[in-house]
């Protein structure tokens, strides 16, 4: 027996179509629907899934989800209006500076500002947008070479992690990468300093943003990252994750 809460519009499980309502651009990464393996369905089983705005960057969805109501003996329920995420899956890597050793080493770190984070500074790590084909490792190394123009010999993957495990937003993939070298002619530091394009022809035109290198000892890293000062969730899990592999 199933039931219904919050209903608004009932969707077909054989509808494949994306025609969103609003659409500024046709979006071309992955699109989640749950098949709800375990026996019982307790992660919810996507049965009908309706677009309603995209761009080239995300998919806003409303998805219809039947899943085990535990509040009513074990019945099904399905819920109409799970608003939904999708979004391009990304890298986010810590880069070790090709001027330090193994032995002690320092990191690459960035400084800058985000929309998000108002008129407040940062540090960072290396991040983008992985390009629809590309393996994560390959995106990884495509972003270091292109932010800060190093190549790297030694790639250890973090794992893969769920941006909101209720809402999507696509997957993060962190890495540490070491035994470094400059990859090309290095530029000045007024000129690495002006500003470093995010790049990626097949999903946007690249962005132009306002961002500091500078090279941070193992142990500054460890303090700025405990103080805080890596503000966004992406990058202070990925900087987290390397300290404990390096501990």
């Amino acid at each position: 027996m199933l039931t219904r809460i919050k209903t608004q519009q009932i969707f077909s499980a054989t509808d494949t179509k994306d025609d969103c309502l609003v659409s500024f651009g046709s979006y071309r990464g992955s699109k989640y629907e749950s098949t709800a393996t375990d026996a019982f369905r307790t992660s919810g089983e996507t049965i009908g899934n309706k677009c309603l705005i995209q761009s080239k960057w995300m998919r806003v969805a409303q998805h219809q989800v039947q899943t085990l109501d535990n509040n009513h003996n074990q019945e099904m329920k399905v819920i109409d209006d799970w608003l939904w995420i999708d979004y391009h899956d990304r890298i986010n890597v810590l880069v070790q500076d090709p001027d330090s050793s193994l032995d002690n080493p320092s990191f690459l770190i960035l400084k800058q500002t985000k929309y998000a984070l108002s008129s407040q500074e940062s540090l960072a790590v290396v991040g983008g947008i992985i390009e629809p084909g590309e393996e994560a490792v390959e995106a990884a190394k495509r972003e270091v070479d292109e932010e800060l123009h190093v190549t790297c010999n030694s790639w250890t993957p973090l794992g893969t992690y769920r941006t909101d495990v209720n809402r999507g937003m696509g997957w993060v993939h962190p890495f540490l990468a070491r035994d470094c070298n400059y990859s090309k002619q290095v530029k000045s530091s007024a000129e690495q300093n002006a500003g470093v394009r995010e790049s990626n022809s097949d999903v946007g035109e690249p962005d132009t943003e306002e961002q500091n290198i500078q090279s941070m000892t193992l142990s500054e890293v460890k303090a700025s990252v405990m103080s805080q000062q890596f503000v966004e969730v992406q990058w202070s899990n990925t900087v987290a994750l390397a300290m404990l592999h390096l501990a």
